[in-house]
Order: structure tokens, then C-alpha cells, then sequence
């Protein structure tokens, strides 16, 4: 089974994303594909199974950005499921964004007495914090630590 992924590349010194434009196919092993299945519908799951798995690291570094040792980016999308919002959610974003961040961030909003762009701003500083533990930076001892489990 193949992944489609795309990723975003994280300048740090302007502290915001930037697009890759492109696309990445990657291939999963059976063992890989059912630990896929499992995660693929909950996808904070999913991302962070793929952030924490050597082999999924060590792909990057050597397909997707060769020589990019210290180099800070996530994951964009993978197949349906899209995490652009994590990147690019502003007080004017989409109802459903709203509501993903709400439910996530476990968000109280009475229409009442709170407007959009209070929850817009509580939203964005949970996401501050977030957004940071979604960062994968490319470590040259990835490869290492994969090159020593298999001896």
C-alpha cells in the first residue's frame, strides 16, 4: 500500500510554514499498512505514529530531503487526511475549522457572550503550543539508531 503525503517546511526564523508543492509517494510493508489502518481515522494518531517510527524518519531524510540534517517540517497531508489547518488556521478560517479546534482544544463557546474572534484567538494560542509538537526536525542519528536495532 502506498501513502500519498505532502509536507510543510517550517522557517524558523519568520516563525510560520511554508508549502512544499510537492507530492511523495511512500510505501508501506503489511506490518505498516495494519498499524495504518488502525490509526488512518484518527488522525493525531496517526501523525504522531508516523512521527515517532524510524523507518517513516529515515525515508524523509533520504528520499524526501536528502542533506537536510537540522532542516524543521511536518506533515501537510496524508492521503485524505489533511492537517493544513494546524498551519494555516486564522481568526477568518471556516466554521468546520472552528469546530475541529473547539472539539481538539475542548473549547466552551456560548454564543452569548463569546464571538468568533475570542474562540479565534483562544484557538490560535492552543495552537502555538501545538503546532510546535507537530515540528519533525531532521536528526542525522535517526539512521544510526535504525542501523543499531538491526544488528
Amino acid at each position: 500500500m502506498q501513502l500519498k503525503l505532502e509536507f510543510v517546511i517550517y522557517n524558523h526564523s519568520l516563525e510560520r510554514f511554508e508549502i512544499d508543492e510537492n507530492e511523495y509517494l511512500f510505501e508501506l510493508d503489511n506490518e505498516q499498512m495494519q498499524t495504518y489502518k488502525l490509526f488512518k481515522d484518527s488522525d493525531l494518531h496517526l501523525y504522531n505514529w508516523l512521527k515517532e517510527s524510524d523507518f517513516f524518519l529515515n525515508w524523509i531524510k533520504e528520499e524526501v530531503y536528502p542533506e537536510s540534517i537540522g532542516k524543521k517540517i511536518a506533515i501537510r497531508s496524508v492521503n485524505d487526511v489533511d492537517y493544513t489547518r494546524f498551519y494555516f488556521f486564522k481568526v477568518t478560517s471556516g466554521d468546520i475549522h472552528y469546530e475541529y479546534f473547539k472539539k481538539l482544544f475542548d473549547i466552551y463557546h456560548e454564543l452569548e457572550w463569546q464571538d468568533r474572534e475570542e474562540i479565534g484567538a483562544n484557538i490560535l494560542e492552543q495552537l502555538m503550543v501545538k503546532r510546535q509538537e507537530l515540528i519533525i526536525e531532521l536528526k542525522e542519528n535517526v539512521v544510526e539508531e535504525a542501523n543499531l536495532q538491526e544488528k
